[in-house]
């Protein structure tokens, strides 16, 4: 095939991804079903997306060729993806060194996937479905995968197909992976695929360590693998050489720049039963999506509450204890006061606390306290 009809990503890569940014509502929520946990490093599992939810996830792997040269030898992946309703994610990935079909160095790949309700949502079995388009390789690509779970334990099963595989003749490939959940934010991860036929390339593999990055939407897979990306194709071909690796998944919510703030629950009028919590509060503290206290600072008598709300779509914190906060003047007690903390404050979750001391209580969320997310009660004899 001829050489220009390779390498650079096409117009179509750049209107799909338009279309899909394009495609989602402003109204969805958090970023979610994203994290390498959820996933092996060469298998991308039965993540789905919510809507208006942005992608990116930056992988890299590298390779060091035998002394005395010993030169590093980077192969990077980018994908970009959109969220739109019904579960399903629509991108691309582009890799600047492939080694899918010879004399074409670039690569590029548009896909569109759908995942049903996954395992954790109560479902036996979770599966997904992905179609897309090597234009490296002029192939049309599918692949459908299934998962079921068992405590810790998740397991993956699917297969591949490819209409013109390194863009020559149809294929089809068999893949299984699996996860081993260590925490909350440790996962021990690896799969296998492999192209049927008599002159297929050699097993492909991976085997890493996924992390998820604490009070944020990120995660982080440092991993080692002998496929050099992560398209359908790519991560199907096994090379004789081991390549180390990681990747970082950056999830990115619309709504949390460009939609409205979600307004905070609300008693309805004359209602016994509606927030118990907030009427008996003094004052009220909703923490919101821009890592906002709001208001900052409140005032209230000696022996009242306060009661904080996170009406945001993300982690939060309230904080009065100089021991944890990263700098000393942002937390404020008065004599003879004990330190206090929420704990992580998932959304929707409240934390009320009442003053006995008074005098000046300055505390952070802890998560977003560099970002400025402080504030103030002034308790008043």
């Amino acid at each position: 095939m001829p050489a220009e009809r390779r390498g650079a990503p096409k117009a179509g890569l750049v209107a799909a991804l338009a279309v899909a940014a394009l495609a989602s509502p402003w109204s969805g929520g958090a970023a979610g079903a994203q994290s390498v946990l959820e996933r092996t490093p060469n298998v991308e599992g039965v993540w789905g997306s919510r809507p208006a939810t942005l992608h990116f996830h930056f992988l890299h792997r590298f390779q060091v060729t035998s002394p005395p040269v010993s030169k590093v030898l980077n192969s990077p992946t980018f994908l970009l993806a959109a969220g739109i309703p019904g579960r399903v994610v629509v991108g691309g990935r582009y890799a600047t060194n492939s080694l899918l079909v010879g004399g074409s160095p670039n690569e590029w790949e548009v896909f569109g996937r759908w995942a049903a309700a996954p395992v954790a949502a109560g479902k036996l079995v979770d599966l997904a479905l992905q179609g897309g388009w090597n234009g490296t390789a002029e192939s049309a690509d599918g692949e459908v995968l299934a998962g079921a779970g068992v405590g810790p334990v998740h397991l993956n099963a699917g297969a591949r197909g490819f209409s013109a595989f390194r863009g020559g003749d149809p294929r089809a490939a068999w893949l299984a992976g699996a996860r081993l959940r260590l925490h909350r934010f440790v996962a021990l991860a690896g799969d296998a695929a492999r192209v049927l036929g008599s002159e297929a390339p050699d097993l492909a593999w991976s085997a890493g360590l996924q992390l998820e990055i604490p009070y944020t939407p990120h995660s982080l897979s440092l991993h080692v693998a002998n496929a050099n990306t992560t398209t359908l194709q790519g991560s199907t071909i096994g090379l004789p050489e081991r390549l180390w690796g990681f990747e970082f998944t950056v999830p990115l919510t619309l709504r949390r720049y460009f939609g409205p703030e979600r307004p905070p629950p609300a008693a309805a009028a004359g209602s016994e039963g509606a927030a118990p919590a907030a009427r008996r509060a003094a004052a009220v503290v909703d923490m919101n999506n821009r890592l906002q206290f709001l208001p900052d600072t409140v005032r209230v008598k000696v022996g009242e509450a306060v009661l904080w709300r996170n009406t945001s779509e993300i982690v939060h914190t309230v904080t009065a204890d100089p021991a944890a906060a990263a700098r000393l003047e942002n937390v404020r007690l008065p004599a003879g006061a004990a330190p206090f903390d929420s704990g992580d404050m998932p959304p929707g979750a409240e934390f009320s606390h009442r003053f006995d001391v008074p005098g000046e209580y300055g505390y952070v969320c802890l998560p977003h306290e560099l970002a400025g997310m402080v504030g103030v009660v002034i308790v008043e004899p």
